[in-house]
């Protein structure tokens, strides 16, 4: 195994360090063209030419809380609340409700 893939990080197949330092190197559109074909199909040497290492993961956001039993009851009353008077404007209309 040659010393460059021994030093990389890289998955086999991939670039090693010293082919992405060489595609810093030279100008755009000036790639060896088959680094310049292996990185246009490799999204892992993208991440690693771009952003020099492999990209972490974001920061999670916490999740948010699920409302309390007390504002889930209400909401269900509420609900429940505007479907009666729903259904008693449309009895009243309906003219079965006087």
């Amino acid at each position: 195994m040659s010393d460059t893939k021994a030093a990389s990080p890289a998955a086999p197949g991939c670039l090693t360090d010293a082919q992405i330092a060489e595609l810093h190197s030279v100008a755009p559109g000036r790639a060896p063209d088959a680094l310049a074909r292996h990185l246009a199909s490799c999204e892992r040497c993208q991440a690693r030419a771009l952003f020099g290492a492999e990209r972490r993961p974001g920061r999670t956001k916490d999740r948010p809380q699920p409302p309390t039993l007390r504002r889930a009851l209400l909401l269900a009353a509420l609900v429940l609340a505007a479907m009666a008077a729903f259904f008693w404007t449309l009895q009243k209309l309906a003219g079965r409700i006087e």
